[in-house]
């Protein structure tokens, strides 16, 4: 099989042609050939008008709800939806049925996906069945090929077993994935408390509940001198806070979702439960020094936070509805629309393609001949498309028309 993509910019950093227009060659799915121009019979062709080509991309937080609760997406259908979204590989959250605890888990998931063209990587849990007490076989699942541990978005309120799994991680190289959120602080929040909470009359969850969280983990990551992943994050102030610990040498990153970067709490007004969220939307405000704090690097990661809900979860009375958006398809457009004129285009990529890989220690893929192609071709200015979902979720929200992005084609084979 011959693939040739024709006239696309190279969009990586790292490349010495980043920003040039070339060919392509791909054989077998190995990149044959890299030129200005390849004229060479083929099987496929690829071309369009302001064609972009980059490393595949990876999404650092997706949760497929397989196994367990498969009607809402399921691995195999989650799959094809990340590769129509630009991915070619997944971080996988272990909040399952039964929950990505031990190796069986973790060897499920990664057999399920061979074959697949989407690498998935899977989170292991913290704490034995995300309950928060005991801490998981997490050397067994660091074995079985588990690149991260997460009790994904239930917060680790005991001290004691963060600082364990902080000190036993690091034995092997392993980073914490921490969601910093004080739900004790108030009980059943629904949305950003502020003024627009107030009017509506739902339970505020204030910043606070995040930078709290935010100064303890520092404070334990700095007396383990572990490894820790801050996400999401929705407070800059929390972002500020990372930032200055990553000056005093701590191994700590951030990452933000691509709604948060996208929306504000004004989507709330009129209780539509798609942007029912944890964290919460923000203040505009806050959404927009989060923009800044991209633009300055104080964000390390992107994700989409791919959550996806049936109807009999999420089309409900807002304090019933559960929090998630299933945003995966949406990533991109989302992702143009925000930040796109803040940041270059090179250095907005690498937040979800080189990044994510690099903390979780997986080999990030060049675009060199001789190399495995893992590529991701797509369109910054083409209208997207807001009529062909494959999501099973019912929690995609509604966008206005106009937005730009399109993914053309990812070209990989794990």
């Amino acid at each position: 099989m011959k693939t040739l993509i024709s006239q696309a910019k190279i969009i990586d950093k790292r490349h010495a042609q980043n920003g040039q227009m070339v060919d392509i060659l791909v054989h077998d799915g190995v990149i044959e050939k890299i030129a200005k121009n390849i004229d060479a019979e083929v099987d496929e062709k690829i071309r369009g008008d302001h064609l972009c080509v980059s490393i595949g991309w990876m999404d650092m937080r997706a949760n497929f709800q397989d196994p367990g609760h498969e009607y809402k997406e399921g691995l195999s259908n989650g799959l094809v939806v990340a590769a129509k979204s630009g991915f070619t590989a997944v971080a996988l959250s272990p909040d399952t049925k039964p929950v990505v605890d031990n190796k069986g888990a973790v060897e499920y998931l990664k057999n399920r996906a061979k074959g697949s063209g989407v690498d998935v990587f899977p989170i292991g849990a913290v704490s034995v069945d995300l309950k928060g007490k005991a801490m998981s076989e997490m050397y067994d699942m660091r074995q079985a090929g588990a690149v991260g541990f997460s009790d994904s978005k239930n917060p680790i309120n005991e001290s004691g077993l963060l600082h364990r799994a902080l000190l036993y991680t690091a034995n092997f190289n392993a980073p914490v994935l921490h969601f910093p959120y004080d739900d004790q602080l108030i009980p059943n929040g629904q949305m950003n408390e502020g003024p627009l909470s107030t009017s509506l009359g739902l339970k505020g969850i204030p910043t606070i509940s995040e930078e709290m969280m935010v100064r303890r983990d520092l404070t334990l990551l700095e007396y383990t001198n572990g490894k820790l992943h801050l996400g999401p994050i929705s407070s800059f102030k929390s972002l500020e806070l990372a930032q200055e610990a990553k000056s005093e040498n701590l191994k700590v990153t951030t990452e933000t979702t691509v709604a948060h970067l996208a929306f504000s709490e004004n989507e709330l007004a009129d209780f539509d439960t798609n942007f029912k969220l944890l964290p919460p939307l923000r203040s505009e405000k806050n959404r927009s020094k989060l923009i800044k704090a991209l633009a300055e690097g104080k964000i390390d990661v992107i994700s989409s936070d791919h959550n996806p809900e049936d109807e009999e979860h999420k089309k409900l009375e807002f304090d019933l509805a559960e929090f998630g958006m299933a945003g995966m398809e949406l990533f991109l457009p989302l992702v143009l629309k925000a930040a796109g004129g803040s940041i270059k285009l090179d250095e907005l990529i690498s937040k979800f393609s080189i990044a994510p890989r690099e903390i979780l220690g997986i080999a990030v893929p060049t675009i060199a001949e001789g190399e495995k192609a893992n590529l991701t071709v797509f369109q910054a200015n083409a209208e997207f498309d807001s009529t062909n979902f494959m999501s099973k979720g019912f929690n995609i929200p509604e966008i206005s028309k106009g937005l730009k992005g399109k993914v053309v084609k990812t070209i990989y084979s794990n």
